[in-house]
């Protein structure tokens, strides 16, 4: 009966194996379809043309460089995640005594946490990238004009006139080219890609999952302050992220904030409904079993009993009986 019994568990192994292997090829497939948005919208599309007022002075600012650069962007969204989720999962798992225990994964016996950290490295990413195509698509749908257009286009009418000359003010432009002295042409064509704010969106998009991150899975009995302080500290980088979208000229106020609240649905969204950190952290449902009193007594009677639904209070239950403190 033991060979009979051991085949039967090899197949049992065999086939979690084939469902885990196909359940990793889908996620790979849908990553992949969430990529390509992104590849076509940069590198094979233009942004929508749009027209502009000679005299509008909200396209009129002055060219500055990022504060916040995209490789700064890229270490906060990419490493700042990956150390900060390396580092909980350990933790958690350390403290609990678990770092010991691994799980088989196509041969490897790779340990428990660390397949936790890959769970939630590629959950928080797949959502970045969902932001970013709706971040994108919003770039290349409208083709609002940045702030400073005017300093890098420095656009030629087709009748060889520019917007100096007066018997263009107050006219709608429509038809012109980009003359670009001393710009590139990546920033001639990144001058119209203003709505949304891509960095308010990743930026928020980050820091918000972060901060949700770590109120359900980092606990600290040595200070209830240290989860809410590095939350903000989170928070702020976003805030400021943002903020220098505008004081750098490259988007208007209303770019950054639509951007914010990309970020922050997004972030709410995979924490909430992919992620489900809610039901692995600090949420507690309390559930009590309410006796119900005896309701014999009539309309007349004095009623010494109390109401019909009450919590017994004689059984010395606490609420750490109901709900486990992490």
């Amino acid at each position: 009966m033991q060979p009979t019994t051991e085949a039967a568990d090899s197949q049992t192994a065999l086939r979690a194996e084939r469902k885990q292997a196909q359940r990793i090829l889908y996620d790979l497939l849908i990553v992949i379809l969430a990529v390509i948005p992104i590849i076509i919208c940069e590198f094979g599309i233009e942004p929508y043309r749009r027209g502009f007022f000679c005299d509008d002075e909200s396209i009129r600012y002055p060219f500055h460089g990022n504060t916040v650069t995209e490789v700064m962007l890229g270490l906060l969204a990419g490493g700042l995640s990956l150390v900060m989720v390396i580092i909980v999962e350990f933790v958690r798992f350390y403290r609990r005594v678990e770092l010991s225990e691994r799980r088989n994964f196509f041969g490897w016996r790779m340990p428990v946490w660390l397949y936790e950290c890959s769970k939630q490295i590629s959950t928080f990413t797949f959502g970045m990238l969902l932001v970013l195509d709706a971040t994108e698509l919003g770039k290349y749908t409208i083709g609002r004009l940045r702030p400073h257009f005017m300093a890098v286009c420095q656009p030629i009418l087709t009748d060889g006139t520019t917007c100096n000359d007066l018997s263009n003010r107050h006219r709608y432009i429509e038809n012109y080219v980009c003359a670009g002295n001393g710009y590139r042409i990546e920033d001639v064509r990144q001058s119209r890609l203003s709505f949304p704010s891509g960095h308010s969106s990743i930026a928020f998009y980050v820091t918000v999952y972060l901060a949700i991150y770590l109120h359900y899975r980092l606990t600290w009995r040595g200070s209830k302050l240290l989860r809410h302080f590095l939350q903000f500290i989170l928070l702020m980088l976003g805030w400021f992220t943002a903020l220098s979208r505008v004081m750098d000229n490259w988007h208007h106020w209303s770019d950054v904030l639509v951007g914010i609240l990309l970020g922050i649905v997004g972030a709410v969204i995979m924490t909430r409904c992919v992620a489900k950190l809610h039901k692995d952290g600090r949420m507690c449902n309390l559930k009590l079993s309410l006796p119900r009193a005896p309701t014999t007594t009539t309309l007349q009677e004095v009623i010494s009993t109390p109401p019909p639904y009450t919590l017994n209070t004689m059984n010395g239950f606490s609420n750490q009986q109901y709900c486990t403190k992490m």
